[in-house]
C-alpha cells in the first residue's frame, strides 16, 4: 500500500506516507451455516503499516425461522506501530425479516467505542422479477462523545432500482 501522506489512524497516533506491505496469517472456524445457530470465529496476526496488528472477530448467525434471524459480530484489533499502539473494537448486529423469497428487510447497527460512533441502517429489497430489484435504504451516524444521547453527524436516503433486460 502507497500513503500519499501521513494520516491519523488513531487518536495519537499518526502513520507516515509511505510504502508499506502486508503479510498475514489467519485461522478461522466456521460452524455450519445450515444450523439455527451458525458463524465463524476467526483470529489473525501480521504485519500492519510497519507494526504488527493482531485480530480476533466473531460473526454469526441466529435464525429463529426461515423468515426471522439476527447477525451479531464482534470484532477486537490489537495494533502496535512504531508511532504508537491502540485497540479498536467494533460491535454490531444485523437484524433480518423475510416475509418472502423476493421481499427483505434489515437493519444494522455498529458501535464503535475507539472512534466513539453509532451507525445504523435501514433497508428494504424488493425483487420485483426475477433479476430486477428495488433497494430503499436510510442511514446515519452518530457521535457517541457528546452528551447522553448520540449527536446525528450524517444521515442518508437512497433508492437503487435495477431493470434485468433480456436480449
Amino acid at each position: 500500500e502507497r500513503l500519499p501522506a501521513n494520516f491519523a489512524i488513531a487518536p495519537g497516533v499518526v502513520v507516515p506516507a509511505g510504502g508499506y506491505l502486508y503479510d498475514t496469517f489467519r485461522v478461522r472456524y466456521a460452524l455450519a451455516t445450515q444450523r439455527k445457530l451458525s458463524g465463524t470465529l476467526a483470529a489473525s496476526r501480521g504485519s500492519f503499516y510497519g507494526g504488527t496488528r493482531t485480530t480476533a472477530d466473531y460473526s454469526g448467525r441466529v435464525g429463529f425461522s426461515a423468515h426471522l434471524a439476527i447477525e451479531p459480530t464482534v470484532t477486537f484489533n490489537w495494533v502496535d506501530l512504531p508511532y504508537g499502539n491502540f485497540t479498536a473494537r467494533l460491535v454490531g448486529a444485523r437484524f433480518v425479516v423475510a416475509p418472502s423469497a423476493r421481499l427483505g428487510f434489515s437493519s444494522l447497527t455498529q458501535f464503535n467505542p475507539s472512534a466513539h460512533t453509532l451507525s445504523s441502517s435501514v433497508r428494504m429489497r424488493w425483487d420485483y422479477i426475477p433479476g430486477s430489484e428495488l433497494f430503499v435504504v436510510y442511514s446515519d451516524g452518530r457521535d457517541t462523545a457528546v452528551g447522553t444521547f448520540p449527536t446525528l453527524q450524517n444521515r442518508s436516503f437512497a433508492v437503487k432500482f435495477t431493470r434485468l433486460l433480456r436480449f
